[in-house]
This record gives C-alpha cells, structure tokens and sequence, in this order.
C-alpha cells in the first residue's frame, strides 16, 4: 500500500509517496523472529506475507543459521492461509539452498498449524525440499515448546531445556 505524506508540515501540498509495509486494511503484518531464548528460535508467521517480508525472514534465519551453533526452531503458522505459489516456491528453494547448513545446525522443527490444507503444504515443502530432520506439528503453542525443550534434552543441552521449560512453564520430564 501506499501511503502520503508531506516533506514540508507547513506545506500541506508537497506530497511525496513513500511505500511501506501497511496493508490496504491498514495492519502491520510482518514475519518476527524471535532469538531472545537462543538457542529455540520461534518464528511468527502472519496471515499473509510478502516477498519482501519472506526475504528479510530468509536473510534473518541464514543469520542464525550461519552462528553454526545447534538450535530448534518453532514456527507459529497459526493465522496462515495458503500462501501464493511463488512464496511456496522461493521457501521450497530456500530450503533445499541451505539444506547441509539446515541439517548441521537445526536439531528440529516444531511447527504450530490448525489449518489442515497448511499442513498439507507444509508436509509437500518439506519433502520436495529433502528435509529429514526431526519435526512435529501441533495446533498450539505448549505442546512445541515441550518438544523442543525435549530435543535439547536428547543432545545434552540441559539448561536450554530448562529455560525454556521455565519460560513456558513446563513440567521438567
């Protein structure tokens, strides 16, 4: 969308146009990623994306990917419908470009859906992208971080697992 503004406050009639990120139904709708329980990354996923969100969520996650330290990601896909082919596709692509450095570093990938068809699609990306790393999917969000915390668990990273079983209040298994 775009919207107006004037580069003078005192002249309301020099108008430029200055795109932004805001909808036409006026909400904010950008991809977050959020490093803040590193080494869990929990990525939120909007309703709809666009290129140029996809593509600052793929740099964002290469940056991750490139610390080369072992991580679990979850992937809040809640407010998804299905996303145009072309996001698919570049995803798809992204995927199979970073799978050595995918399979190194992510210990595994818990993904929040509730729509049947997403799944679906998730499943399709994953095996045309050869993804073979452990993965779940769950409609909320407790049942991710649990299994996370698991993952760490299985490789030795204990505080990890207890962090984030403290940060979502967990149960310690």
């Amino acid at each position: 969308m775009l919207r107006f503004h004037s580069n003078r406050p005192q002249d309301g009639m020099a108008l430029s146009i200055t795109p932004t990120s805001v909808r036409a139904d006026d909400s904010v709708s950008p991809i977050t990623v959020d490093g803040g329980l590193w080494p869990l990354l929990v990525v939120k996923l909007p309703r709809c994306a666009t290129m140029q969100e996809l593509e600052a969520y793929l740099a964002q996650r290469v940056s991750y990917l490139d610390r080369c330290e072992p991580h679990v990601c979850i992937i809040d896909a809640r407010e998804v419908h299905m996303p145009a082919a072309c996001l698919r596709q570049r995803y798809t692509e992204w995927l199979r470009e970073h799978e050595a450095q995918l399979r190194r570093w992510t210990l595994g990938t818990a993904y929040i859906i509730q729509s049947p068809a997403v799944q679906m699609m998730v499943s399709v990306m994953r095996h045309f992208a050869r993804l073979t790393m452990p993965f779940m999917v769950t409609g909320t969000q407790q049942p991710a971080a649990a299994w996370s915390a698991e993952r760490f668990q299985e490789v030795g990273l204990s505080q990890a697992a207890t962090r984030i079983r403290t940060y979502y209040a967990l149960p310690a298994s």
